[in-house]
């Protein structure tokens, strides 16, 4: 039977060490002990308001995972004012704003580096066309040079060769920057392109060297003056008047036996390095203006210009006018005479 006061010296030990005469029983007392209301220390309560991070800020008692810096951070912001990876400022451009039909033009845009991140032609940084698409180029994508790197606040100025339609109007062309597959950003820069097409003068109507597409009167007598083609919307007016007589001496006939006719208004189209000569409507009695939309491939119903050729004057495009007997139908005529024809340009 062990003594009890033996018994009592094997306890003392333990005893002892839970008295606190271990000396690592100090380091346990002071670790910092983790908990969802931010740090405390061990026997303490957690803190009830702002918990201190790494780098000195406090983080809300609801916020588990505390506040992180820019270093911390993969997007690259901040607690504070955030900094985005992809930004760029509109500097300057020289898009331009009028030009005439298939000119070659030049242009650029320069953009400032208010990102982050530096561009480079291997990190798919580049200008593109907004939509992808553009009037003035099929080329969508305006590249960095491989040896370029635009670091932030850098400024870069791209190039681009354009070039006007072929047809006048109004075209917008703009431009932004691009992190392909990635996003679009930073400013647009936009013009819009007025696009005019000024005909070249072609040479002069020489009759016996026009291609008639109806009956070829170049050797009919001129017995009719044209003194003026006016525009007086919706009509189109040959003011002409018999050099003797007045205004149409020529004899009438019945077109489809119950339509008093007496001549035919001509046109002369200037195409591919030749003057086409046609007919294009009936002249009544005493008949000088005829509506607009009739001077058109509809009325003439002759290749090139027929109604599938869709063709209609252009402005600014010069033409001449005439009249003449009945010359529109082969072996419907009245008399073989005519007017000299008159220069008009289109309005």
């Amino acid at each position: 039977m062990i003594d009890p006061r033996a018994r009592l010296l094997l306890l003392c030990p333990l005893a002892a060490s839970c008295a606190g005469d271990d000396p690592r029983d100090s380091q346990t007392t002071s670790a910092p002990m983790i908990t969802s209301a931010g740090i405390s220390t061990a026997g303490g309560a957690p803190s009830s308001g702002s918990a201190p991070t790494s780098e000195g800020s406090t983080s809300s008692q609801g916020d588990a995972t505390g506040s992180t810096t820019g270093e911390d951070d993969p997007s690259g912001s901040s607690s504070g004012a955030a900094t985005p990876q992809d930004a760029a400022e509109l500097v300057t451009h020289t898009l331009p704003s009028a030009a005439p039909c298939g000119a070659e033009l030049g242009a650029t845009i320069t953009v400032r580096n208010t990102g982050a991140a530096t561009w480079t032609r291997d990190a798919l940084y580049k200008l593109g066309a907004v939509d992808d698409e553009d009037p003035l180029t099929a080329e969508t994508r305006a590249w960095l040079p491989d040896d370029v790197a635009v670091a932030p606040g850098e400024t870069y100025t791209f190039a681009l060769s354009l070039q006007a339609p072929a047809e006048p109007g109004s075209y917008t062309s703009d431009w932004q920057m691009v992190h392909e597959h990635v996003q679009w950003f930073g400013e647009i820069a936009e013009a819009t392109l007025d696009v005019t097409c000024e005909a070249a003068e072609p040479p002069p109507l020489v009759l016996d060297e026009v291609i008639w597409l109806h009956t070829d009167v170049s050797g009919w007598p001129v017995t009719m003056t044209i003194e003026s083609v006016t525009f007086e919307d919706p009509f189109i007016c040959l003011n002409h008047a018999s050099q003797d007589e007045g205004v149409f001496v020529w004899p009438e006939a019945l077109l489809n036996g119950d339509t008093p006719v007496v001549g035919n208004p001509w046109i002369f189209i200037y195409r591919e390095g030749a003057w086409y000569g046609a007919t294009w409507e009936w002249l009544r009695p005493d008949q000088t203006c005829k509506f607009e939309y009739a001077v058109a491939g509809d009325h003439i119903k002759q290749p090139p210009f027929d109604a599938q050729s869709g063709w209609t004057p252009s402005s600014g495009e010069t033409l001449y006018f005439m009249v003449s007997g009945l010359a529109r139908m082969p072996g419907f005529t009245n008399v073989s005479e005519r007017s000299e024809p008159i220069k008009v340009v289109w309005p």
